[in-house]
């Protein structure tokens, strides 16, 4: 005769007795299971129960990190009885149906699981936390919209009064609200930075930007577009009556501990309005410095560099590269009491306790330069300006660098030694220059490889080769590619670090920029002076098997390449 779990976990020393009896009577009195009782009781953890049941009964432990989960086979049995019974599809082969069970020792519901699948039930052991968790990151917003898209008018045109749609929008039910808040929700859960709501013939399409990349999630009706739109443009407080012109807005949404900010644009299309929103997630704490994944010299050269009471420190790079979150840990390593930090943005991306920042409000005639010039009157220690987009911002920056202030801010250039050429271009004059700038980070993203379904493969792409040894080096036998597993949703990858290349100002450096030297010199100088490139960087990222070939093609490639071909 099978043991009970009781006795299974009295045996094994788990609890006693008296801990047996009274979870019991607490099982008798609300209905619960008796490990649930006992896990709320605080006599054992979910993790020691699922580890007696898998010793006693010599049922696998579910690693779901190493588990691929599939939608078709969850959708074997209905999300009810998942959700009640804690029970969670994972495999199906030759009549069998492997499934993930928080209770394998409860036979009615491996019965009521074989009558409705007709399969053969094959019990492995898991904690309701991990089977919960992993059924709704594998369960697809798609399917969720279905349920929407079945209930609100589903036969019915796009709405086109105004008034009609504001109405809707107000009304918890109506399917705009719906669909918006489970779009902005899903996109928190995955982490996405930007969510774009793209119209076209057959309706929207909505897609998530995460970890860089653009991933499509869904497709709404067309009847549903304008009920969607207008519920994100009444959170953001834009006209949902002006669909002519772009528009700019914000929402502010909490979802458990997470607070997010979201900057929304809409740019009419020729298929309607198309909205995107950024996503700054305020409440996550913010990097230090260690954990950007900076090579170790160049993180040396980083400190140096902050240590510094004034001059003019820039970061560098596309869209996307991450140089705010850069700016931003730079200013949280040089917060302190005794300093006066002043930062003029547009927009301020995160607030920091200790900090003065400043929203500039064209508006208002509140600019990057007329914000800069009060700035200067306000004692500042250190100053952080969003971005040098015009030759006048850039002239105040600098002569504030000079006039004894640490001024940190970025250019959308392609390499550390191309952001002197830019400002030599914008009509700097070259002895300030020369003078003020401490150093210059040039970086990128690139995705991580996901630890949990990490492989060793042959390097053969000959692109890859071919770009490796123009470099000077040596093309490793092995790199390392993700497989794809649930822990990265089957992409291969999970998180980003940084690239990077560190061109600190050294004396040789300044007298070259003072002659205005070409740019060819200028890299000369910086290779002979131990500059690593981005390139350098991201081979060696490769060759530690920290990211992919396919990463550093899409990144690094093409920027100011020589000899490659």
């Amino acid at each position: 005769m099978r043991k009970r779990l009781g006795d299974i976990l009295q045996e094994q020393g788990l609890i006693d007795y008296d801990q047996l009896t009274q979870a019991l009577e607490e099982q008798l009195s609300t209905g619960e299971r008796l490990g649930q009782a006992l896990v709320r009781l605080g006599f054992v953890t979910s993790d020691q129960v699922a580890e007696a049941l898998s010793e006693h009964l010599r049922i696998d432990r579910v690693n779901f990190a190493n588990s691929q989960l599939s939608p078709e086979v969850i959708n074997l049995l209905p999300d009810t009885m998942i959700t009640a019974r804690q029970v969670l599809p994972l495999e199906e082969e030759d009549g069998y149906l492997k499934v993930a069970m928080a209770d394998p020792l409860n036979i009615n519901v491996i019965d009521e699981m074989q009558r409705l699948t007709g399969k053969i039930i094959r019990p492995v052991i898991a904690t309701e936390e991990e089977i919960d968790e992993a059924f709704h990151r594998t369960t697809n917003i798609s399917q969720s919209a279905k349920e929407v898209f079945e209930l609100f008018r589903p036969e019915e045109e796009e709405l086109e009064s105004e008034e009609e749609l504001a109405r809707l929008q107000y009304i918890g039910d109506a399917p705009g609200v719906r669909l918006a808040n489970m779009i902005l929700e899903q996109a928190i859960k995955q982490k996405a930075s930007d969510i774009h709501l793209e119209p076209d013939e057959e309706g929207m399409r909505v897609r998530y930007r995460v970890d860089g990349i653009l991933h499509e999630i869904m497709q709404i009706p067309k009847n549903l577009r304008s009920d969607v739109n207008s519920r994100i443009k009444i959170m953001s407080n834009l006209d949902i009556t002006e669909r002519r012109k772009p528009q700019d807005g914000r929402i502010q949404m909490r979802l458990g501990e997470q607070e997010v900010d979201m900057r929304i644009s809409s740019l009419p299309t020729v298929h309607g309005e198309k909205i995107v929103a950024r996503l700054l997630h305020k409440s996550s704490n913010l990097l230090e410095l260690e954990d950007f994944g900076f090579a170790p010299h160049n993180l040396d050269n980083i400190k140096q560099m902050l240590r510094l009471n004034q001059g003019l420190i820039l970061v560098t790079g596309p869209t996307g590269s991450g140089k705010s979150t850069t700016l931003y840990a730079f200013l949280n390593r040089l917060n302190s009491p005794e300093k006066n930090l002043v930062t003029v943005e547009d927009p301020v991306e995160y607030r920091l306790a200790g900090v003065n920042h400043v929203q500039v409000n064209p508006v208002v005639d509140l600019t990057f330069s007329t914000g800069l010039r009060t700035v200067l009157r306000q004692d500042p220690d250190v100053i952080m300006v969003g971005e040098i987009r015009d030759e006048e911002t850039g002239e105040i920056a600098i002569r504030s660098a000079l006039t004894g202030h640490l001024v940190l801010s970025t250019l959308h250039t392609n390499s550390a030694v191309a952001t002197v050429t830019r400002l030599l271009n914008m009509e700097m004059e070259s002895y300030i220059l020369s003078s003020t700038i401490i150093g210059i980070l040039a970086q990128r993203l690139v995705r991580t490889i996901c630890k949990e379904c990490k492989e060793s493969t042959e390097l053969t792409d000959p692109v890859m080769i071919r770009f490796i040894k123009s470099l000077g080096m040596e093309p490793p036998e092995k790199v390392y590619i993700g497989r794809g597993c649930p822990n990265c949703n089957n992409s291969g990858y999970k998180g980003r670090t940084v690239v990077e290349e560190v061109l600190m100002f050294n004396r040789k450096m300044r007298q070259a920029v003072e002659r205005e030297a070409g740019e060819s010199e200028l890299w000369d100088i910086a290779l002979e002076s131990g500059m690593t490139t981005l390139q350098e960087a991201a081979i060696n990222k490769l060759i530690a098997g920290i990211t992919t070939s396919e990463e550093i093609l899409r990144t690094v490639y093409s920027v100011d390449m020589e000899g490659d071909e």
